[in-house]
């Protein structure tokens, strides 16, 4: 290993939920979990932390990169949907407006407008796997199982939803009904078609906004007649205020599409030592 390599990095978030992008494409870069969870810890100087760490990579199909996806555990994960609308931006800013990008759920076509430091993205999403709903503790509504390429587990509630994540996040993510852990989204319906959302993200904890488990939510409520198919807007824990700006409009036709938009924002560039190998 060296101990002295510096890799050149970008800030991003969306609806702060933030990463730190790392741009492999022209190397070969592999990085341990050690260097994952450097990086991405809260105290790290020039990074300043991450939900995720993002690696873009060349492509291993007919995409036009491939994106290596770390939690900040340290963990390698499948999907993260805001990661995918912050590289397809951070892509959009190098050039190419529509890349096709390959992950390990799936491969996603996306679309970016760029505007300063900010831009709007869509990400077309695989249509979901449902399972039936399920019971994670008495305590609590039934959850019904969503994957969107990570899995989540969705529970409706009629408010409180931060509260009851920072309660019940943990423990859930850990059900043994997820053998690879999950994603676990409390809900709560603010209007039609319209939904609060808070999200316990496996390998990270609370986040400011979660695009998967957006998409799964709206997944799960118009399958449980929640809401109807079409547009469902959701306002994530970075919406404080209830805005119309700063939220996530996830599409989902049952059997069709399932798409999300929503903004990115450009914070910073830099640089960091790590030992990976590159």
């Amino acid at each position: 290993m060296n101990a002295n390599t510096a890799i050149a990095f970008t800030k991003m978030n969306g609806l702060g939920n933030d990463f730190v992008i790392i741009d492999a494409r022209d190397s070969t870069l592999t990085l341990s979990s050690d260097d994952v969870r450097a990086l991405a810890a809260r105290e790290h100087v020039q990074t300043q932390g991450c939900d995720q760490l993002l690696v873009v990579h060349p492509p291993r199909q007919n995409g036009d990169c491939f994106m290596q996806i770390f939690n900040a555990d340290g963990s390698e994960v499948e999907a993260c949907g805001n990661g995918t609308r912050a590289v397809a931006a951070f892509m959009a800013r190098h050039g190419q407006a529509a890349p096709t990008i390959e992950t390990l759920g799936g491969t996603l076509a996306c679309q970016s407008q760029v505007n300063g430091d900010r831009a709007t993205t869509a990400v077309a999403m695989p249509l979901p796997q449902i399972g039936a709903p399920l019971s994670l503790h008495q305590n609590l509504p039934e959850a019904l199982p969503v994957n969107v390429g990570n899995p989540h587990g969705v529970i409706f509630i009629e408010a409180g939803t931060a509260g009851m994540a920072a309660q019940y996040g943990f423990q859930l993510e850990h059900h043994a009904a997820f053998p690879q852990r999950a994603n676990i989204n409390f809900a709560s319906l603010q209007g039609d078609n319209l939904i609060r959302l808070d999200t316990w993200e496996r390998g990270v904890g609370l986040t400011k906004a979660c695009g998967t488990g957006a998409c799964a939510t709206a997944v799960a409520a118009i399958t449980q007649g929640l809401c109807a198919p079409g547009a469902v807007t959701i306002r994530p824990p970075f919406n404080q205020d209830d805005n119309e700006t700063d939220v996530l409009v996830i599409d989902y036709q049952p059997d069709t599409h399932l798409l999300m938009r929503g903004p990115v924002q450009f914070d910073f560039v830099g640089q960091a030592q790590v030992s990976a190998d590159v």
